[in-house]
């Protein structure tokens, strides 16, 4: 360092002593320092900011001494652009309006037409239509018109107001803002079993501030559940050329009937010939047969029904043998004419196709079973009695005929089989020679024979639904131990086993649990009363049961107690006929069982005394089966005083 203060620095070789001996600088020296550069720093920052201010947008520096004025937008401009967003938003606000509305009126009818009535009703009942049109609109609707398509079988009675035209056609002139109308029709359905009828109306208006026709569509169905017949068919599968056949008409009027008259009619091909018996009448039992004539081409008009059962018989050839099978359809038909002067439209309202298979030989066979060719129903257990006829239709003798009847079922009990024939038994056919019956050994022209036997069916035992619960009979022939020219069988007979219903009834005091549920003495005394209770326990499961219904007449000193109840249809006492009836209708196949229950009182008299004493004389069980079409009628054994069915209770039962 000179004597200025100036540091210099030479050049050249230098030695660590030298640098070490070289004073450091103070602390005060170092602060000074660092705020310079501090200084520094910060004016460096300030210009770079000031150069960025004055340079233009691309990055190039301005002369700030000379000002350059941008012209503004005026106040029209901003009118101008006020103006364009209202009516954008307008626009758009307009544009959602109308998309709302239009969304809101596919949702709301200012007009409207409806349609009521019962959803159910039976055949031949009288019921009301009601058309009922709404005007909702701000304005009146004028040219108004509506007109209705009824279903094929609804008969019309009336309408209120009346028609304009052809009973299904109404004319208004207009119907205010706000405003509705209806219009009432009256009529009657007489259709098929289940049978859905739809009504369909049109409705055409047009609006006051508008030119414009519009229209309205309603429908509506309503099903027939009820006939208030019982109605079924009982015949053959096969028909014999020539050979008298028939079919077994059955029907019964329920007590809810709106078809006491109809028209029985039976269809057939050309070469059926339905028989004309002048006595033609139905059967009914009690008899009280109801009215029955001609009413046209194979035809019958039946009238005046009554309550009972009846059976009215078709009886017809097949002529020739045309086709393998022919068919016969079974026509039922309501007459109604709107009045005297007007021929009757025919309403069906059942039907049913019955086909035989057509049957030529020389040798005609025919089967009966329990007297009867047709099919039917039969039980466990039962006999079934078998007459098999033959005759030689042919002009020329048969000789060493053999006669085979076929029994095909897993339910028949062969060891009951009865024939003083005594026919060979092998599987499950039956076979006569001229060994067993010499007769066969030399059939003449024209004659002919009998052959009867019985065999009965097995007991109830457990049901396997996977098996045939029927018997399939028929008979063939063949000669010298070849099979006939041509066709060699006779009518074929299908014995359906009828359900396994069953009704258990039991007489309490005590339940099964020994619990009491009677009250007073036991056995019953004179002067007193005792409290039983009757418990009814159904079974079936074979086929399901129609009108099935239970009734048991309660004798003198037994009067109907409280607390009955059935866990499905109803358990109630019938005053006029003193019977206590458990009403149950429709039990479906495999229903299993169900259960029923009702008290009684027992107040013996003087007469009773020292005596048993009936209590339930002989309860009744019916129902129709579903699948045999047979009317299954049970009596049980009476119940005394004796309680057979209580082992806490059961005595001599002899009344004190």
């Amino acid at each position: 360092m000179n004597k200025n203060g100036d540091i210099k620095i030479k050049h050249g070789s230098s030695s660590l002593s030298e640098f070490i001996e070289r004073p450091l600088p103070s602390d005060a020296e170092v602060e000074a320092f660092d705020q310079y550069v501090a200084h520094e720093a910060k004016e460096e920052e300030v210009k770079s900011s000031l150069a960025k201010i004055y340079q233009n947008d691309k990055g190039e520096a301005v002369n700030v001494q000379t000002l350059t004025f941008k012209k503004r937008r005026g106040w029209l401009f901003k009118l101008f652009t006020f103006l364009v967003v209202v009516f954008a938003l307008g626009g758009a606000l307009y544009a959602a309006y109308n998309y709302v509305s239009l969304k809101l009126n596919l949702n709301k009818q200012p007009v409207s037409l409806a349609i009521d009535a019962k959803k159910e009703v039976a055949a031949g009942e009288e019921f009301n239509y009601y058309l009922t049109y709404k005007n909702e609109d701000k304005v009146a609707i004028k040219n108004i018109e509506i007109k209705i398509a009824y279903p094929d079988n609804f008969i019309f009675l009336e309408a209120d107001p009346k028609p304009s035209l052809n009973n299904n056609t109404w004319n208004a002139a207009s119907l205010g803002s706000r405003r509705s109308d209806f219009i009432r029709i009256k009529g009657k359905l007489a259709g098929t079993l289940n049978s859905d009828n739809i009504i369909l109306a049109d409705m055409t208006y047009t609006p006051e501030n508008f030119s414009s026709e519009f229209k309205k569509s309603a429908d509506f169905s309503i099903a027939i559940n009820d006939l208030g017949l019982d109605i079924s068919l009982a015949n053959s599968s096969s028909a014999l050329i020539n050979e008298e056949n028939e079919i077994s008409v059955i029907f019964k009027a329920k007590d809810r009937n709106y078809l006491n008259t109809f028209r029985l009619t039976a269809s057939h091909p050309d070469e059926v010939e339905i028989i004309k018996l002048p006595d033609a009448r139905a059967t009914s039992s009690p008899p009280a047969a109801p009215l029955i004539k001609a009413g046209g081409q194979d035809s019958w008009l039946i009238s005046n029904l009554g309550k009972n059962e009846n059976t009215f018989k078709i009886k017809f050839k097949v002529k020739e043998k045309k086709q393998p099978a022919v068919s016969l359809a079974i026509k039922f038909e309501y007459p109604y004419a709107a009045s005297a002067a007007e021929a009757p439209k025919y309403y069906v309202f059942y039907e049913n196709s019955l086909t035989y298979e057509v049957i030529k030989s020389d040798l005609n066979i025919n089967l009966i079973i329990n007297g009867s060719p047709l099919d039917q129903g039969v039980d466990f257990g039962q006999t079934l009695n078998y007459s098999v006829s033959y005759a030689n239709k042919g002009d020329s003798e048969m000789r060493d005929v053999i006669i085979m009847a076929v029994l095909e079922s897993d339910f028949l009990d062969w060891q009951s089989l009865n024939d003083k024939n005594s026919g060979a038994v092998s599987g499950n056919t039956i076979s006569w020679s001229k060994t067993e019956i010499p007769a066969l050994a030399e059939l003449a022209s024209g004659g002919q024979g009998i052959i009867d036997f019985s065999i009965s069916l097995k007991n109830l035992g457990p049901i396997d639904l996977a098996k045939a619960y029927q018997v399939k009979s028929y008979v063939s022939y063949s000669i010298a131990g070849k099979s006939a020219a041509g066709q060699s069988q006779s009518n074929t007979i299908a014995s359906k086993i009828n359900s396994d219903l069953n009704l258990d009834e039991q007489l309490r005091y005590f339940n099964s649990d020994n619990i009491a549920v009677g009250s007073g003495p036991v056995p019953p005394k004179v002067g007193q009363i005792t409290g039983l209770k009757v418990y009814w326990t159904i079974s079936n499961s074979l086929h399901e049961l129609n009108n099935l219904r239970i009734s048991a007449i309660l004798p003198a000193g037994v009067s109907w107690g409280a607390k009955n109840s059935a866990a499905i249809g109803t358990i109630a006492y019938d005053s006029q006929s003193n019977k206590a009836i458990w009403q149950i209708g429709r039990l479906p196949a495999g229903f299993g069982k169900t259960s029923g229950e009702f008290n009684i009182s027992v107040a013996p008299t003087d007469a009773n005394l020292n005596q048993i004493m009936v209590i339930l004389p002989g309860t009744a069980i019916s129902a129709k089966d579903s699948v045999t079409g047979a009317q299954l009628d049970k009596i049980l054994k009476a119940k005394t005083s004796k309680l057979e069915n209580d082992n806490m209770a059961s005595g001599d039962g002899i009344i004190q």
